[in-house]
């Protein structure tokens, strides 16, 4: 008989005992729990979803189921108010054009006017035209920041299933309305500065290349910016959204959005891009739809009818364009803090206890990743 199978005397052990139970955990089920520790049902049971997303990283998908349920558990702040700000400032716009397009009309009436008194007439019409637009600009800016601060607002609440009221978002998103327009200020005034050097630079070279040449040129020039402008814009798309937020200052939101972009900006650009394009497409259906139908209901007669009512339909259509790109913007960056600053337990956190602040995740400040 082998030496290592020996039976062992009475009353001593064996020395080979036979393999006991698995410990707990081996056998695919989680073990029972200690009294410290997080629990493990809770670790391995499904992402909560306290609000219109589940607390983990988010699909294309995902995104765009949430952003329909913002709509509506809060269409009043985000719908309702981007159609009247919209709407507002494409009827006073309307109302300061009209005498010059009145004008116009009448300067460039062929059996009329002759060349002199075309001139005359842009001479006449033009301050108005200044006027007009600069109001319209003003007010369209004005405009931007009503419908990106409620919108905002509201998504994040959502994020909790908090409903919130047109009052109460035009309150917790006062606050960062001027920051927005300074942001928005400033983002114009680098465009243009861009576009003016631009120009400047292809008149300077139309005098020695001619000036096809140098529109050429200028044209190419802005077609190679164009890849720089749009990564720009990606790597600053959640600027707006920190500002009112996280209530952060326009130096704090471009280095925030700036790290929550990176390792995701085609993802972002895809996704936004997609959006973009499944808007525009509806749009447009949308205004082609109105356009039929404002002519078989406005005779040519009521020109002025038809021209309000397709601007009021232009405006509508943005507005919606606006507020849902808005909110889809809003919960790219809830989904960029997920994954850049464990946002999820935060939110998780102000779910089971009242959140420190209105807006969630407002305080919540980025969490260093394990290497």
């Amino acid at each position: 008989m082998p030496a290592d199978s020996q039976v062992p005397e009475p009353g001593q052990p064996d020395p080979h005992p036979a393999w006991g139970p698995p410990p707990s955990g081996w056998d695919g089920q989680p073990a029972a729990a200690s009294g410290t520790g997080p629990d493990p049902a809770h670790r391995f049971g499904p992402p909560a979803k306290p609000g219109v997303l589940e607390l983990r990283p988010l699909g294309f998908g995902d995104l765009l189921d949430a952003t329909f349920a913002v709509i509506r558990l809060a269409p009043i702040p985000t719908l309702l108010n981007a159609v009247l700000v919209q709407l507002l400032p494409a009827l006073l716009a309307l109302w300061l054009l009209l005498p010059w397009f009145t004008g116009f009309e009448v300067s460039f009436d062929p059996g009329q006017s002759s060349p002199a008194e075309v001139v005359q007439g842009l001479e006449r019409t033009w301050p108005s035209l200044a006027a007009g637009l600069g109001g319209y600009l003003a007010v369209q800016l004005l405009a931007g920041v009503l419908v990106i601060g409620p919108s905002t607002v509201a998504a994040m609440r959502a994020t909790l299933g908090l409903r919130t009221g047109w009052g109460a978002s035009l309150a917790l998103s006062s606050q960062a309305m001027l920051r927005l327009v300074a942001w928005n200020l400033l983002a114009g005034a680098a465009v243009l500065l861009v576009l003016a050097l631009s120009v400047a630079g292809a008149a300077a070279l139309a005098r020695p290349l001619g000036p096809a040449v140098a529109g050429i040129l200028l044209a190419l020039w802005l077609v190679a910016l164009l890849p720089l402008y749009v990564w720009l814009a990606i790597k600053l798309c959640f600027g707006p959204v920190e500002l009112v937020a996280r209530s952060m200052g326009i130096g704090s939101a471009i280095a925030s959005s700036w790290r929550l972009v990176c390792g995701s900006w085609w993802r972002i650009l895809g996704i936004l891009l997609v959006v973009a394009i499944v808007l525009g497409l509806l749009s447009g259906l949308v205004v082609q739809i109105l356009d039929v139908a404002t002519g078989q209901f406005v005779s040519g007669s009521n020109t002025a009818l038809g021209v309000g009512v397709g601007v009021a339909a232009q405006a509508v259509v943005g507005a919606l364009s606006m507020v849902l790109g808005q909110v889809m913007v809003t919960l790219l960056h809830v989904d960029a803090r997920i994954r850049h600053e464990r946002l999820d337990l935060v939110l998780e956190a102000e779910s089971r206890t009242a959140p420190a602040h209105p807006i969630p995740g407002h305080g919540a400040r980025p969490v260093r990743q394990p290497r």
